[in-house]
């Protein structure tokens, strides 16, 4: 879904950004090959706005609640523009889900909570081509209490997303 918010905020800006800006000049009189009917018109040229790098921000926040169980989800991102080509990302992720099921002999209750951080290159070399690769980080701890048995386990979960459109 944050994908989602995230390509379509980067369409409007490529397209906010490759628009291009009329810029309108006057004809200078005293131009020596300059003809008299052209003295009173004007020259539109097409220019591209300049380039200047810039920060934006974004990320998901999630909320969940429903019977015996909360999932919450909460993970900023910021992005730096280096060029029209590259931009660069970083962010944190905090996730958090609490399940408790209570079916007579089928008590248990489990614990999971997430949290680490991002880092993103998207990479443009052409208009219409974009690649991307993002790598991932989290620490996990999940606790499981059964009727059984339980079982309690912390490890870290490296990702790494590669994606093109």
């Amino acid at each position: 879904m944050a994908r989602t918010y995230f390509v379509v905020a980067f369409f409007f800006f490529v397209v906010a950004f490759v628009s291009a800006q009329e810029k309108v000049i006057p004809n200078n009189p005293n131009y020596k090959f300059q003809s008299g009917n052209d003295q009173n018109s004007q020259t539109v040229i097409m220019t591209k706005p300049s380039f200047t790098p810039y920060w934006s921000f974004g990320g998901n926040l999630g909320f969940s609640f429903w019977d015996d169980g909360t999932t919450i989800l909460v993970a900023p991102r910021a992005y730096y523009n280096f060029s029209p080509q590259f931009i660069g990302g970083l962010g944190l992720i905090y996730n958090y889900s609490n399940y408790d099921y209570d079916y007579g002999l089928y008590d248990y209750e489990s614990t999971y909570s997430a949290y680490g951080g991002s880092i993103t290159g998207i990479y443009r070399p052409i208009r219409f081509l974009q690649v991307s690769a993002e790598f991932q980080e989290l620490y996990v701890n999940q606790d499981y209490e059964g009727p059984i048995n339980d079982v309690s386990d912390e490890y870290w979960n490296s990702a790494l997303y590669l994606g093109a459109s």
